[in-house]
């Protein structure tokens, strides 16, 4: 019985912190949103991801997919073994804050939904040139031709898009990164007394000296680093995942890393969406039926689940000129379509973290009585 309860505090106490990071994380995105693109990670990762594939595009094969994710890996890890080695000798409760931070850059909430509002304010005050620049910053399709509706469909379709990738895709994981590690640790040497520190404040704001602080620290830090490494496989797809001739040889890995990881978070988001639908007093039949019937209409296996679900919840169809549309015109864009996705997604974001904060919850009164 004493294992049973030294497993369970053990486990409770990593969970706790690791729970707080995601709290910290949620804040620091509602508060303040994206860092500044000279101090932000993923901002930095694309900047290492474009010099690799500067310098190995023109290999023109396969292998110059394989050095390109190598190669960014490596780099990203010397930087992630620097950082480790700063941070398990500064206190625990640091650590937590930090971290917390740095999570915060791997998710983007707010600049997701902000991103649309701005399109909607130009178009709303019918300056159309800025409306294309504001496009522009959050899709990779040329805008300084695209007509209004055209614009209008571009923007639903990132924000609907990058719901998986940029909110419910790194948060997913994260837990399920976490939980897994957090019962690897738990389970198998952190069966003794000298885990548990009976002394609340040594605990939390003594550093390496006490075992049980590095061992947070560990199972902490590789959850947020393994969020990060989704991340950049994101970013990697993004930038070189094109099936071009340019593109093709180059980005062969990275497309098919991101069309793995986001198989089950687009599904998550797709019909998560059909539900926040069904909330908001929308068209919850036709966005089931759209994303039954178009979500396979993207040329990626997983962006179209939320896209689809979005334009049947809304009544419209997306396209991009060339290569799909989305959904049944039942009306005409216009620029409070932005607006109404913008409630969607909200929504969709919303009773994920609802949902997450609800099986955090019911994992520990599981792990509880089983123990």
């Amino acid at each position: 019985m004493m294992i049973n309860f030294i497993h369970y505090d053990n486990f409770f106490i990593c969970y706790a912190l690791f729970f707080s990071v995601f709290l910290i994380a949620l804040f620091i995105d509602r508060l303040v949103g994206e860092f500044p693109n000279k101090i932000h990670p993923v901002v930095l990762i694309g900047r290492i991801i474009g010099l690799f594939k500067n310098l190995f595009i023109d290999l023109n094969s396969h292998i110059s997919s394989l050095i390109l994710v190598g190669g960014v890996f490596l780099v990203f890890f010397i930087f992630c073994g620097i950082i480790y080695q700063i941070l398990k000798f500064l206190p625990l409760i640091f650590v937590v804050f930090v971290m917390g931070i740095l999570f915060s850059q791997a998710f983007s909430i707010k600049f997701l939904l902000d991103s649309a509002e701005r399109v909607r304010f130009t178009l709303d005050n019918k300056d159309i040139n800025t409306g294309r620049r504001e496009v522009a910053k959050i899709v990779s399709r040329p805008t300084a031709s695209l007509e209004r509706p055209y614009l209008i469909s571009a923007t639903i379709e990132s924000l609907s898009e990058n719901i998986t990738d940029s909110v419910i895709g790194p948060i997913f994981y994260y837990f399920v990164f976490g939980f897994i590690i957090i019962i690897v640790f738990s389970f198998s040497h952190l069966f003794d007394n000298s885990f548990l520190v009976t002394n609340l404040n040594l605990f939390i704001f003594n550093n390496i000296e006490i075992r049980p602080n590095i061992i947070v620290i560990d199972i902490i830090y590789l959850s947020v680093i393994l969020v990060f490494i989704y991340r950049i496989i994101n970013t990697m797809d993004a930038m070189v995942g094109y099936n071009t001739p340019k593109y093709k040889k180059i980005g062969f890995l990275p497309a098919i890393f991101d069309d793995l990881i986001n198989l089950i978070p687009a599904r998550i988001a797709g019909y998560l969406m059909v539900f926040a639908s069904y909330i908001l007093g929308m068209d919850w039949r036709n966005s089931y039926q759209t994303l039954k019937h178009d979500a396979k209409n993207c040329d990626s296996p997983n962006s179209g689940y939320t896209m689809a679900a979005c334009a049947g919840a809304l009544g419209i169809q997306l396209s991009k000129k060339s290569h799909y549309k989305i959904g049944y015109p039942f009306k005409r864009l216009e620029s409070y379509d932005i607006r109404r996705a913008y409630n969607l997604s909200r929504w969709t974001i919303f009773l994920y973290i609802l949902i997450q904060i609800f099986l955090t919850i019911l994992i520990l009164i599981i792990i509880r009585f089983i123990l």
